[in-house]
């Protein structure tokens, strides 16, 4: 198979082709344990829900972390941005899917088809652009989807090798059902091994399209202990990478760094119960103020001029 430097970089350094590790057969139910115990005592009084932006925002500032946790803020809508990230993961999941090579308008067509038929939201956005609103988002996944291409080995001939999966949901539930982690992983490489069930054979990307944030990794990291958690087995790595540069961020997933996660969870989970409870929440004023539903009552928060005006 034939592949440009970027997608040879890609395969061989990434994706990689050495040796895989090994990991215990009884981790996923010590991971399990771990975040039980420690929050076993705490049962909300509705099942929890966390994924990695309600992780992240506990660790930026209990008060949006409790405002996302009792769903404040008005409802979703769909912006140019939005819509286009939506169509992109839906383009990754025809170009990974499909049985012949696709160009990237011909991707960007079926995905946004797929979309009308499937989603709502995206339906009632996409009824009301007109004909050159149409063509700017398709012309962006257009975009982003040659940078994908450009990024990757051809995925449909190393479908037996690397089994992709693109938008893979993952949910774990833990204490009965009281606390539910899930997620949903851009794209997911590799077969489990028959021969060596505990071998770790799975990689987790996440595709990001802008530049790098410190909560990259760990998002990552949270991603890696769900599919602990489901699978049985660890994948060997997770990674974010960058479409415009080809570039990522990658960590080789280790028992510490699961123990990691599973102690953010805990954290998270632990702070939303007693927030519920009564407590006050830990301010943090930070960037993220303006996309906080209570930036506008709240004692700390940092905003632009404009947003305060």
């Amino acid at each position: 198979m034939e592949l440009t430097d970027p997608q040879r970089r890609t395969y061989e350094r990434l994706i990689g082709t050495g040796p895989r590790p090994s990991f215990s057969a009884d981790l996923p139910r010590r991971l399990r344990d771990r975040i039980e115990r420690g929050v076993g005592d705490l049962r909300p009084a509705e099942p929890l829900w966390l994924g990695k932006e309600k992780l992240t925002d506990h660790a930026r500032c209990e008060g949006k972390f409790v405002a996302a946790i009792q769903g404040e803020g008005p409802p979703f809508e769909h912006s140019p941005k939005s819509v286009a990230g939506v169509l992109l993961h839906k383009a990754v999941e025809v170009e990974v899917g499909s049985r012949d090579g696709l160009d990237p308008h011909a991707i960007a067509r079926i995905a946004a088809e797929r979309l009308l038929e499937r989603e709502q939201r995206f339906e009632e956005y996409w009824r009301d652009l007109d004909a050159a609103g149409r063509d700017d988002v398709l012309m962006e996944v257009v975009r982003r989807v040659a940078l994908f291409q450009a990024s990757f080995p051809p995925l449909k001939d190393l479908r037996r090798e690397l089994g992709p999966i693109a938008e893979l949901p993952v949910r774990a539930e833990l204490l009965g059902g009281d606390l539910v982690l899930s997620g949903r992983i851009d794209l997911v490489l590799g077969l489990p091994s028959k021969a060596e069930p505990t071998l770790a054979t799975r990689i987790a990307i996440d595709l990001k399209t802008g530049g790098a944030y410190a909560e990259y990794p760990e998002d990552m990291r949270f991603y890696a202990l769900l599919l602990t958690l489901r699978f049985g087995v660890p994948p060997y790595r997770a990674a974010s990478l960058f479409l415009e540069s080809g570039e990522w961020q990658a960590e080789d997933v280790t028992e510490e760094r699961l123990r990691h996660a599973a102690d953010r969870v805990i954290a998270a989970a632990s702070a939303a119960v007693s927030l519920s409870n009564g407590r006050e929440p830990q301010l943090t004023p930070g960037r993220y103020c303006a996309w906080c539903p209570r930036s506008a009552v709240c004692p700390v928060a940092e905003l632009p001029a404009a947003v305060t005006a």
